[in-house]
């Protein structure tokens, strides 16, 4: 059973369809990598599709559909997601302290989220790898959220909080010389 808190400001909600918000989470989606030489030598490149869970990063506001069927975006940022179960082996966060430690904002490269309890669409623990980060058409992403069929979708205050987590990691700068200190 929800605590009030949890019932008045649930973590996720289930959606359908082609509709894109920051905070869809998009299992198995496909991401592209393109081999390391392809910048050194111009032709032709395999390129591989790999699979990733992935969380909307692009702002809601540039994924709205406008009258005409268009929307402020072309491209949407994703950023990669791993279960808990996922990182079992994973030297940091194989074990309660990592998690906790990336919770309070420790590490800030990644962001925790929240298990879903949702019914039929239970999942354990999500880390946000902010660093692993992807760009998909949104036509692309459109597509694949349509053949996904009902999918999680991260709710106020939730994903603002996760926006903010990226934003932060982003505009980190380490400066050459600071200012001394005022004495």
């Amino acid at each position: 059973m929800a605590d009030a808190a949890g019932e008045q400001y649930p973590w996720y909600s289930v959606v359908s369809g082609p509709g894109l918000e920051q905070g869809d989470i998009l299992l198995e989606c496909p991401v592209f990598l393109i081999p390391p030489d392809a910048i050194r030598q111009p032709g032709d490149h395999a390129i591989t599709v790999d699979r990733q869970n992935v969380i909307v990063m692009t702002q809601s506001c540039d994924l709205e559909i406008h009258d005409n069927g268009s929307c402020n975006a072309n491209d949407v940022i994703l950023a990669a997601v791993f279960f808990k179960q996922e990182l079992t082996e994973n030297k940091t966060f194989g074990n309660k302290s990592g998690w906790n430690r990336a919770k309070k904002g420790h590490f800030p490269s990644y962001h925790v989220l929240n298990r879903c309890m949702i019914e039929n669409h239970e999942s354990d623990f999500m880390l946000v790898d902010l660093r692993r980060v992807y760009s998909l058409s949104i036509d692309t992403v459109r597509q694949v959220a349509e053949e996904q069929g009902d999918r999680i979708r991260l709710m106020p205050p939730y994903r603002e909080h996760i926006s903010q987590a990226f934003a932060r990691f982003f505009m980190r700068v380490g400066l050459p010389v600071d200012i001394p200190d005022f004495k």
